[in-house]
């Protein structure tokens, strides 16, 4: 559901790709996810479970490491003005 409101955001609506924080709303659920299903997966002995933890974990810290990447990004062409003048 989330790609399929990032495409259409950004390219049915052409609202442009740039750092906003309230992506980190995003990566926090994809994370519990990832961590609450491996946690169960354990508990209840469910071993199909497994490889879905197992496929989310990367998933969630792509999120991460783009959003935090947007962040750094952000910071850093806000600073670059100021540190000129």
């Amino acid at each position: 559901m989330l790609i399929i409101l990032g495409v259409w955001r950004h390219i049915y609506r052409k609202f442009p790709l740039r750092y906003d924080s309230i992506y980190w709303s995003a990566v926090f659920p994809l994370g519990m996810y990832t961590v609450c299903t491996f946690e169960m997966a354990h508990a209840m002995k469910l071993d199909f479970l497994l490889p879905i933890s197992g496929v989310f974990i990367y998933v969630a810290l792509l999120a991460w490491a783009t959003t935090f990447a947007g962040l750094i990004k952000s910071l850093v062409s806000s600073l670059i003005p100021v540190l000129r003048s």
